[in-house]
């Protein structure tokens, strides 16, 4: 399905649906499988919602880097223990990547087709598509 006829608006409030009856663990399972296969502009553009995230809660990115025990560099260069380990941090925050993929829907409509197959699977289900 192409989302590019679907107004923002609609669009996030589909995948805000969608995120309140995820399972947190789920979803990080599912970020965790697929994060590093999403397109670079894509994953580059997740990681810093993740971030985004964290700033909203009051963690710089560099301490979201060391509450995962991780070099900040090494997650912005979306090395696979990195992003598991950006990722284990970030179930540790209840509601933090349902925050992180909404921020990422909000502020790049245009990339919600590479989201992980399921999410975006279940939004176009939620659009009618």
């Amino acid at each position: 399905m192409s989302f590019g006829n679907v107004p923002p608006d609609m669009l996030v409030g589909a995948v805000e649906k969608l995120l309140a009856k995820m399972d947190e663990t789920d979803l990080a399972a599912v970020y965790e499988r697929e994060l590093s296969t999403m397109p670079h502009v894509a994953g580059a553009a997740f990681v810093e919602a993740l971030f985004d995230a964290f700033r909203d809660r009051g963690e710089s990115s560099e301490d979201a880097a060391e509450g995962a025990g991780i070099a900040l560099d090494r997650i912005v260069r979306r090395e696979p223990p990195a992003i598991s380990a950006l990722l284990a941090y970030a179930r540790t925050s209840p509601d933090l990547l349902k925050e992180a993929t909404t921020i990422f829907v909000e502020r790049r409509p245009d990339l919600v087709e590479s989201l992980p197959a399921v999410l975006r699977n279940a939004v176009a289900e939620r659009l009618g598509a």
